[in-house]
């Protein structure tokens, strides 16, 4: 319990926002339900929607500008990976009757790319694919010490499986980005 209390007060300082709306009740032992779908379930699923939204954004840049074929590629491969994630993880919220809020809008976090970032990138020119680089990495970079994370906290076994399948697709597409970008 102390470890999910722990995440979620440090998925919300790290960006400075505030969950709103009802929290959904954890059921009380006993009742039925094996894996209840509570707040740090929320915080995870809101702070992962609002990642995904913000890198499918970078990579349609990345892949209607990259110059390399194979980083565009990547591009396309991760943005239908992320969208996919997105629509898993807003099911996850509807399932526990959970409306979404975007707690992180306009938010600067670490591996979540800004509005701005992109505009940034997408203006880069003969830099782009450099630029693009960096904040793909930082993307799979911290999304993936989220979802460890998460793997360890969350106690919906739902939302614990879709967590270790997005931590295994940051590993994935990691490995990818370092074959056609050497570290």
């Amino acid at each position: 319990m102390l470890v999910r209390c722990v995440l979620l007060c440090l998925l919300l300082a790290g960006c400075g926002g505030n969950v709103t709306g009802p929290v959904p009740a954890t059921p009380a032992p006993g009742t039925g339900q094996a894996t209840p779908f509570g707040a740090t379930e929320r915080a995870f699923v809101e702070l992962a929607i609002a990642t995904d939204e913000q890198a499918v954004k970078l990579l349609a840049a990345g892949q209607a500008q990259a110059a390399h074929p194979a980083l565009r590629q990547l591009a396309r491969d991760a943005g239908a990976a992320r969208r996919a994630e997105v629509a898993e993880l807003r099911g996850l919220l509807t399932s526990a009757a959970v409306e979404y809020v975007d707690n992180h809008k306009g938010h600067d976090m670490p591996g979540m790319p800004t509005d701005a970032e992109i505009t940034a990138v997408e203006a880069a020119g003969p830099g782009f694919d450099a630029q693009f680089v960096k904040l793909l990495r930082a993307h799979l970079d911290e999304s993936a010490v989220v979802l460890r994370s998460a793997v360890r906290a969350v106690s919906d076994e739902p939302t614990r499986a879709l967590a270790s399948r997005m931590a295994s697709d940051r590993t994935e597409f990691t490995r990818r980005l370092d074959a056609v970008v050497p570290v």
